[in-house]
């Protein structure tokens, strides 16, 4: 549960989510500067490194539920291509309502809202992350009504860049967190990995 929940009052939870909006506003800023700034080699290389800090922990799965990134996030790409290679990869469709469906991403195929359940590892996006993995979207709650549906157990990885890993933000008893985070200088476990 969030540090600050609806039994607050109205006003905690306002200045709360202002509060967030002005963190995700800096955030995203910085991750602009740093893509306008970035060269296609140093994006490969990051690629590069996520792959290498993920694929022992994901090794073992058969279905990993990941995400396709956007110019301002981490370069997933080298690790996509592998988790293709070794068995099903599930992707979010971003619904009218906000919610997400799935869809894999050999075949293009729609495989609905509840697909999350059919994954091992939910890597995930993230505008940032707290010390005891708190996740920081970006303010749709696409992810707080999706992961719900994941089976009990699996493992969320959240990405960020590592200046993004530890920041200070209010929660919400709605927001979800995640079980590691993954970055360019590695995968850290926030809570025991399952074997």
């Amino acid at each position: 549960m969030g540090d600050n929940d609806a039994s607050t009052g109205p006003e905690v939870n306002a200045a709360s989510r202002e509060a967030k909006r002005a963190v995700r506003r800096t955030l995203r800023a910085a991750r602009r500067a740093r893509r306008d700034m970035g060269e296609t080699s140093e994006r490969e290389a990051d690629g590069r490194r996520l792959l290498r800090f993920a694929e022992p922990a994901l090794r073992a799965a058969s279905c990993v539920a990941t995400f396709e990134p956007l110019d301002t996030e981490s370069n997933l790409e080298p690790l996509n291509a592998r988790l293709l290679e070794n068995g099903r990869v599930i992707v979010p469709i971003t619904l009218e309502d906000l919610d997400l469906s799935w869809r894999d991403l050999a075949t293009g195929e729609d495989l609905g809202k509840d697909a999350i359940a059919l994954a091992d590892v939910v890597v995930a996006p993230a505008l940032a992350i707290g010390a005891r993995g708190e996740r920081l979207g970006q303010g749709g709650g696409c992810y707080d009504r999706a992961l719900p549906r994941r089976r009990e157990g699996t493992p969320v990885i959240a990405v960020v860049f590592p200046d993004e890993f530890g920041v200070d933000f209010p929660t919400q008893a709605h927001d979800e967190r995640v079980d590691a985070v993954l970055t360019v200088n590695g995968l850290t476990w926030l809570r025991e990995p399952l074997r």
